[in-house]
């Protein structure tokens, strides 16, 4: 590895400025003595949270030249070893000899050749702070875990929320919205939100055609293209056609069993291998799987799960999305708040529930420990008494059975509080829920 080329790369980002930088609610734990790492798919902004903690150390008096930033993506770099470490931290060293420990940020890390061996040997000095990202479709948590053994805690960084949609657009939310002009921006956004999803690229793009092509390529590569090589899958077009099963029954019940019966004649696979590759889309942070709630696994994994996208835009790119789908959009929303609680309170657990009959049912179950905090009901269009009335119920009979006083049901606009039987339905707009903090 030649010292002077990174030599060069530690000047760059010395004298270059940080970009403009929207605020992530992250909840990074910057003061654990832990290597932090963040992981999400591709372009879902990881570098930008790197900035921001960078951002946040030179607010605190840290000089940016104690800070040595690597994009290991850097082709002047390629290939780079665990055995380069060694010249890397030498060329900072004697460009500032008189430095304190630096802090390292090392930006796509799993492009090193043997990572993990490098990043415990710096980890053993006990000379530095050091924070790595890795996308999901290179590199899991769960991979990280085992090659750091305890020494590193990792946080899943998603696409834009809501409110970091509004902030990026320079949409302030204060007290007062719904009674301001604001709340019809607001409101616009969420359409938007609905079609485009929170990809940060996407959202600060204008052009509604460029947004499509930016996220049918993020569709094409990180999702396709990362997940053939990365599991080796031979079965190209199954895989396709899973996603696009998938990605067009969002906010569904997705049954293994049936979902193979229905293409096993087209398709001789087996339902082991449906199952391997539901796990895949997990495993990248592209699919999730919400199950019923009960206390016992068996009967948890026995029943269908419900599916959710990490981002509604990638629908849209694909051709799913119609006017008739938006109270599945607005129920994946719900959804995506609901795991960046999860992701800031690793207590909570998301489950759907069914009442004995199965004709009740509630779409979001929200357990913190041992106790169910809250039960969500997403009705999107409440002026259809058959749904509201089925819906409702099926809420009531949820309240009754976990013994609780409170529920809430999500809709397009409709907002009102309803008592019945001393139970209160707290009915509540999307665009406003979507407003709170996590």
């Amino acid at each position: 590895m030649n010292k002077n080329i990174i030599k060069k790369i530690i000047i760059e980002f010395h004298e270059s400025e940080l970009p403009e930088l929207i605020k992530r609610d992250s909840g990074i734990d910057l003061n654990s003595n832990k290597i932090v790492t963040l992981i999400g798919p591709r372009r879902s902004g990881k570098t930008f949270i790197l900035y921001l903690i960078i951002r946040l150390l030179e607010d605190k008096g840290v000089d940016k030249k104690n800070v040595v930033y690597i994009n290991f993506e850097d082709p002047r770099i390629y290939p780079f070893a665990a055995a380069d470490i060694d010249v890397l931290i030498e060329a900072y060293r004697e460009l500032y000899p008189e430095r304190s420990t630096p802090y390292l940020f090392f930006d796509e890390i799993h492009e090193i050749t043997d990572w993990e061996r490098a990043v415990r040997y710096l980890d053993d000095k006990k000379q530095y702070k050091i924070f790595l990202t890795g996308s999901s479709s290179k590199l899991l948590s769960s991979e990280i875990a085992t090659a750091l053994r305890g020494r590193t805690i990792s946080y899943k960084i998603f696409p834009f929320s809501f409110l970091e949609i509004l902030k990026a657009r320079n949409i302030n939310v204060n007290k007062t919205i719904s009674y301001s002009q604001t709340r019809f921006k607001v409101i616009n956004q969420l359409d938007e939100y609905m079609s485009f999803g929170g990809f940060p690229e996407v959202v600060l793009e204008e052009n509604e055609r460029t947004k499509l092509r930016i996220l049918q390529e993020y569709f094409n590569t990180i999702f396709i293209k990362d997940l053939i090589e990365r599991y080796k899958i031979r079965n190209i077009s199954f895989l396709k056609v899973l996603i696009k099963f998938l990605i067009s029954n969002i906010s569904n019940y997705f049954s293994i069993s049936k979902y193979h019966r229905g293409i096993v004649q087209q398709y001789n696979l087996s339902k082991k291998t449906i199952l391997n590759y539901l796990s895949y889309l997990e495993d990248v942070n592209f699919m999730f799987t919400v199950k019923k709630y009960s206390p016992s696994i068996r009967i948890q994994d026995a029943n269908p799960a419900k599916i959710y996208c990490i981002d509604v835009g990638l629908r849209t790119a694909t051709g799913f999305y119609t006017s008739e789908d938006l109270g599945r959009t607005a129920e994946n929303l719900v959804f995506i708040k609901l795991l960046q609680m999860k992701n800031l309170d690793p207590l909570i657990e998301l489950y759907y529930w069914k009442g004995k009959n199965r004709k009740s049912e509630v779409d979001f179950v929200i357990k913190r420990g041992i106790k169910i905090v809250q039960l969500i009901q997403v009705i999107w269009d409440v002026e259809k008494e058959s749904t509201k009335g089925r819906e409702k119920k099926g809420l009531l009979d949820a309240m009754e059975e976990f013994g609780m006083e409170l529920g809430l049901v999500i809709t397009k606009d409709y907002e009102s509080i309803e008592e019945i039987d001393n139970k209160k339905i707290e009915y509540k707009p999307l665009w406003k829920w979507l407003l709170h903090d996590v």
